[in-house]
């Protein structure tokens, strides 16, 4: 055990850390990096292990994957961090050998994208490699922050110690290694992008030259690009200028890349394109683990997303869908908001400040304000504050509920039953523990709360369900949602972990999760006994996440890859294929899948037959689960962008201005984006502000 993961085996090493494969007490599988036993006792390394750590939070948000706990001052130290799938660049080009043009092009304008988002959280990454770029179905990820520095912190560079890997770095890396800026990571770009096309490095000499006299020709010669394609080589060439000055920035590059990408591209044959094998050329049929996890080998700490790379939609759209169904990523939405402000300027009704100091609240997507709605009642959650009611029509706060001692998070709100609406308080107690607790709406007055474990709620007919940890075994209750009375109890023995899904109709539906870490049966559960009446289905497989439920069948869904949807009266199972899906947040309603990435694309599925209605990119970065309300799909992103399209085509409708903190940097939003509430074609939501804000266009 270190900390509270227990290790299952190696995956990896590095120059600090061993990597090692986990599994946290939930069951969720995560990427461990242990500090060398060596080291741990060097303050010099314990302290840039520190500075890995900080690194590795301050990019982790909307294209990355979360660092899940950390220890600088352990024994050993540790952090762990979310677990990947996926061969790295170097793997991949020693297997296959080196990659068309086209893939390259691609290649590097997702890894000028990650290195952009890096540089704006204030760090320069200084180990850009082969070995550090992850090639997972959803685009390149740029790994490995172990020597990563903050722009404008002193350096931990010892006299005369140079980081990194001497083949991909700059010239400024050897000479004044103290002084190294962003410019540094577009000149290792310029040598990842040789390496992917050529199959070897652009300083690479005899493979038994000692590291001082590739350092040598760095510094001295001009770089080998014999077999680079003549279109690429100019952006090239610009990467690995001597000069750092003369280098461009990853903004232009980007732009550069995207542009001359379009340009080199063969849309009008995108079925010869040279797609490296494992790029996710369809459905995936190898067993997964857990959906909600981007499972699998990392040798890593932390990972930047890279959302422009769409290999599974690379060469344009396929011929699954019509033409018809599927608007053009270039379309203009029908109105813009021209400025974020109050009317008659901007679209937003009213703005309603945080009820916290700026000072005094958290440091990433765990602060925002949360809200839920249902008819003219809006309850939203803020750092300090369990619960409050705000006037849908002007923002004014109707009652507040604050917490007793300080807070860095906000709760959320679990939903609403006739007059009472519950919150899930997520600050531990003593106990360890989270409370749910239960307000009358009009007053605010608490009618009850509950000690619990974890965000497993399911609301049907004036009761909430609920499964929580009871020591090692799984409890599930069932309370009346307005009186807190205890309707029925159950307990599972340890050994495996439950959750309850079910619809607001009334159907419940018992979800066990297996040693394996993800769902291995389904059965159909007595809403007023918590007594299983039938296990209707069994996995050896992970069949996916649950998606939808009603009285009739219970949906899951795979990575966005799959449904697997299990029918109640018989446990006929079915998994229908979604053809060239996204993977990201979901939300079904009726036969109709709605998926959400990471980069602000957005789709639509058939979910009986998985054929896609259509696909639009809003340029939307980290979009919450979108919201259907009236007929139309309303999608927040990080930057509180609101984009509303109409659901049955993916037609834009409206796009509001950007709403947020411009210190607050988007790659800091990880998956917990709260989402926007729609309540009369009226939008609330959150921004990094700790604005709660209500905004719709003006009517005609």
């Amino acid at each position: 055990m270190v900390g509270e993961y227990r290790i299952e085996r190696r995956i990896g090493a590095g120059g600090m850390g061993v990597v090692y494969l986990a599994m946290s007490p939930s069951g969720r599988r995560v990427a461990l990096k242990v500090i060398r036993g060596e080291l741990a006792d060097d303050a010099d390394y314990r302290a840039r292990f520190r500075q890995e750590i900080e690194a590795a939070r301050q990019v982790s948000g909307a294209f990355t994957a979360p660092v899940l706990g950390a220890d600088a001052d352990a024994d050993p130290p540790w952090m762990a961090t979310q677990y990947f799938d996926a061969p790295t660049l170097s793997e991949r080009v020693r297997k296959n050998g080196a990659f068309g043009e086209d893939v390259v092009w691609r290649l590097g304008a997702g890894l000028a994208e990650a290195l952009r988002d890096i540089h704006r959280a204030g760090l320069v990454h200084r180990d850009l490699k082969p070995s550090n770029v992850l090639l997972t179905e959803d685009g390149p990820r740029v790994i490995d922050f172990g020597i990563a520095r903050v722009l404008s912190a002193e350096r931990l560079t010892r006299t005369g110690r140079i980081l990194g890997t001497v083949s991909f770095m700059a010239p400024e890396q050897l000479s004044t290694p103290r002084e190294v800026g962003a410019a540094a990571d577009v000149f290792a770009l310029g040598g990842v992008l040789t390496y992917a096309a050529t199959g070897r490095g652009p300083f690479d000499g005899d493979t038994a030259a000692p590291p001082i006299a590739v350092a040598m020709k760095i510094a001295q010669d001009n770089p080998d690009l014999a077999g680079v394609p003549a279109a690429l080589r100019p952006v090239i060439e610009k990467c690995l200028r001597k000069d750092a000055t003369g280098r461009p920035s990853t903004a232009e590059l980007l732009a550069l890349l995207q542009e001359k990408g379009v340009e080199t591209a063969k849309p009008e044959k995108p079925e010869k394109m040279a797609v490296p094998e494992g790029f996710a050329n369809g459905p995936r049929r190898r067993p997964r683990t857990r959906t909600y996890l981007l499972a699998a080998a990392a040798a890593i700490a932390a990972t930047v997303v890279v959302p422009v790379m769409q290999w599974r939609d690379a060469g344009g759209p396929r011929g699954d869908a019509s033409p018809s169904a599927k608007p053009s990523s270039t379309q203009a939405a029908r109105a813009v908001e021209p400025a974020a402000a109050l009317r008659p300027k901007g679209w937003a009704l009213w703005e309603k400040k945080p009820t916290t100091k700026a000072g005094r609240r958290g440091e990433g997507l765990e602060d925002l304000p949360s809200c839920a709605g249902t008819g003219n009642v809006l309850v939203c959650t803020e750092v300090d504050v369990v619960a409050e009611r705000v006037d849908v029509s002007s923002g004014r706060v109707i009652w507040s509920k604050r917490y007793t001692g300080p807070s860095l998070q906000a709760g959320s709100v679990v939903g609403f039953t006739g007059k009472t609406v519950l919150v899930n308080d997520n600050r531990i107690d003593g106990t360890g523990k989270e409370q749910l607790k239960a307000f009358d709406v009009n007053t605010g007055d608490l009618l009850w709360s509950s000690r619990v474990s974890g965000p497993s709620f399911s609301m049907q007919r004036a009761t909430v369900t609920m499964a929580h940890l009871d020591g090692h075994a799984t409890r599930i209750d069932r309370r009346d949602a307005r009186t807190g009375r205890l309707v029925a109890s159950r307990t599972f023995p340890a050994g495996a972990n439950y959750q309850v899904f079910g619809s607001e109709s009334g159907a419940l539906y018992l979800l066990k999760y297996g040693q394996e870490g993800f769902i291995t049966s389904v059965a159909d559960l007595d809403a007023a006994t918590l007594r299983t009446r039938k296990v209707l289905a069994s996995f050896d497989e992970d069949p996916g996440m649950p998606l939808t439920a009603d009285n009739s069948s219970v949906s899951l869904l795979l990575d966005g890859h799959s449904v697997t949807r299990v029918t109640r009266a018989d446990g006929n199972t079915e998994r229908i294929l979604l053809r060239g899906a996204l993977e990201g947040t979901a939300r079904a309603q009726g036969n109709t899948l709605y998926l959400s990435r990471a980069n602000g694309t957005l789709a639509s599925y058939n979910l009986r037959t998985g054929r896609r209605n259509w696909t639009v990119e809003t340029e939307s970065e980290s979009p919450a689960r979108p919201v259907l309300a009236g007929g139309r799909l309303y999608s927040l992103a990080s930057d509180g962008r609101i984009t509303c399209l109409d659901a049955a085509t993916g037609q834009t409708v409206w796009r509001s201005a950007a709403r947020r903190d411009p210190n607050t940097s988007a790659v800091r939003f990880q998956t917990r984006h709260p989402e926007p509430v729609v309540l009369h074609d009226v939008v609330y939501a959150g921004s990094t502000t700790g604005s709660i804000f209500a905004v719709a266009p003006p009517s005609k």
